[in-house]
């Protein structure tokens, strides 16, 4: 008799099927299209569930969880699973990254080369019956310059093949050490703009995060060379879809392939009316070859962890905050705050976080170790990192996965005790090293339970280590913040806290809450203020 159930809920590649089915200890019922009545009532008589986009997983459907221990998701995306309602439950959450990373690479050099040599128009004229051969004068790719906006394990895939068509790959990725671009055979820009500039080919491999939507704008496009080739087979906003719409009517944009909108489906979209612009409905995913190996890679991680083997690319822990006693709860969200702030303020690319324990409080481990892997950290440590990595990568960042994301980045990571430091106890320590500056960041969690940002650097803070801000940086000298509180007033935006720390007459560092966001625009304008170095907002 079998020791384990699986249940199958989306159409899922014979080849996955077959793994489990050909496995004696696991018994397999596939039902995809399965009504939702009937997978609540039969949920928790599963040790795991195999789905793909077709299934929801929701809170409400994991109440009655019962024996389920583990959630696959044949593919990437997880926007389908309640992650958090799935690690209350103690359910292991998984999915198969790297299924169908080549798929996703062919479809965007497809894309180049559909858009420079306007295929999908040139077919379409044909099947009509017309001979316009000198309607369809195209651009080569050989020798163009290619920018690759996020050097992952896509955009790194896209690179490599790109170099075989003779194009000469540049990238620019603010999250990636120099050494992976040079691995790769890849010029590493150190601004956006830079690439933008050189680049006769673009294409965009990054996470929809708040800092990579709109990224590429009409500001962006106007840097660029007239006749450029675009591709978007990432995610849908990270190229504003208006000024794409703008620039590719009016000629500055010679051609553009496009897998991905920001609402899906699209329905009546300008982009659809362009003639230039060739367009395809998301699917990066879908080739024979990466069904397949989403479906035998999340097959076989799934019978490795119902069977307490090692697995990889689990998206969540069984909730490890709720481990730890109520007090340790509060530093584990002010690490991951902590971990997001650094992220936000520090300029350049990531090489080394070291993250310390001050004071008695932290002087025993919590618990068992959370991973099995070869590193293993303290729960504080991995809530830093995880909240240093979620902002800046393209795969879900969690307390499983985020060391082994660090080790993908190259980046070190130490984790250290101590007694003491200078007048403080029970404070954590998270020091930030790129390639062009250092950072330290200092917290504690006061009595009254809040956790707080204690200093950045030499600037010492009382800041609620939760919420939104408007972070500057300027010049110490009088009537800079009086003229930050005039623009915000102006563009009715209220102040509702106000941290200020300062170096005499060297510079300042302010980190206010306000009552509403802060548009691009006013951002522009307190840039201009004379004295103001940095402005940006920050959201812990």
């Amino acid at each position: 008799m079998a020791t384990y159930r699986v249940l199958v809920t989306d159409n899922l590649a014979p080849e996955g099927i077959a793994i489990l089915e050909n496995d004696a200890e696991i018994s397999v019922d596939v039902r995809p299209g399965i009504p939702r009545d009937d997978l609540a009532r039969c949920i928790g008589d599963y040790d795991a569930i195999v789905t793909r986009s077709g299934t929801s997983i929701t809170a409400a459907l994991l109440e009655n969880s019962g024996r389920l221990k583990i959630i696959g998701r044949a593919g990437v995306g997880l926007d389908n699973i309640d992650i958090e309602a799935a690690s209350l439950k103690g359910v292991i959450v998984m999915n198969a990254p790297t299924g169908n990373t080549i798929a996703a690479t062919e479809l965007a050099l497809g894309m180049m080369l559909a858009a420079a040599r306007k295929i999908p128009a040139a077919n379409a004229s044909l099947k009509r019956e017309e001979w316009n051969r000198k309607q369809f004068l195209g651009m080569q790719l050989y020798g163009k310059t290619l920018g690759i906006v996020g050097l992952g394990r896509i955009g790194g895939s896209v690179a490599v093949r790109a170099k075989g068509l003779g194009m000469k790959p540049i990238a620019y990725d603010p999250y990636v050490r120099a050494s992976k671009a040079e691995h790769l055979g890849v010029e590493l820009c150190d601004r956006l703009d830079d690439l933008l500039a050189a680049c006769d080919v673009l294409t965009v491999h990054t996470p929809m995060t708040p800092e990579t939507e709109n990224l590429i704008g009409a500001r962006e496009l106007a840097l660029m060379k007239d006749g450029v080739v675009i591709v978007n087979c990432a995610r849908g906003g990270i190229i504003n879809e208006d000024a794409l719409y703008e620039a590719a009517k009016s000629g500055k944009v010679f051609a553009a392939g496009v897998d991905v909108f920001g609402s899906e489906p699209p329905g009546h979209h300008r982009l659809l009316e362009l003639d230039n612009v060739f367009v395809t409905p998301h699917i990066g995913a879908n080739t024979v070859e990466g069904q397949k190996g989403v479906a035998v890679i999340i097959a076989e991680q799934v019978i490795n962890a119902l069977k307490g083997r090692a697995y990889e690319n689990a998206v969540n822990i069984p909730f490890m905050r709720s481990q730890l006693p109520a007090e340790m709860q509060l530093y584990f969200d002010l690490a991951t705050a902590m971990g997001r702030l650094a992220a936000q303020v520090t300029k350049g690319r990531p090489e080394a976080l070291e993250f310390t324990m001050v004071g008695a409080t932290f002087k025993e481990d919590f618990g068992e170790r959370v991973f099995d892997i070869p590193f293993s950290y303290q729960p504080f440590t991995v809530a830093a990192l995880k909240g240093f990595l979620e902002l800046t990568v393209k795969e879900t960042v969690t307390y499983i996965n985020a060391a082994y994301l660090a080790r993908e980045r190259d980046l070190a990571v130490r984790e250290t005790k101590s007694s003491s430091y200078d007048r403080f106890n029970d404070l954590l320590l998270l020091r930030v090293k790129t390639d062009t500056e250092e950072h330290l960041l200092g917290g504690t969690v006061f009595s009254d339970g809040v956790g707080r940002v204690l200093f950045l650097d030499q600037f010492h803070l009382e800041m609620v280590a939760a919420g939104s801000y408007l972070y500057f940086k300027n010049i110490d000298k009088p009537g800079i913040v009086g003229r930050v509180g005039t623009v915000l007033g102006d563009n009715a935006i209220n102040i509702a806290g106000f941290n200020l720390s300062r170096v005499l007459g060297g510079k300042a560092v302010s980190f206010v809450s306000l009552d509403n966001d802060v548009p691009s625009r006013v951002l522009d304008e307190l840039l201009a203020v004379d004295g103001l170095l940095e402005a940006r907002v920050v959201r812990l």
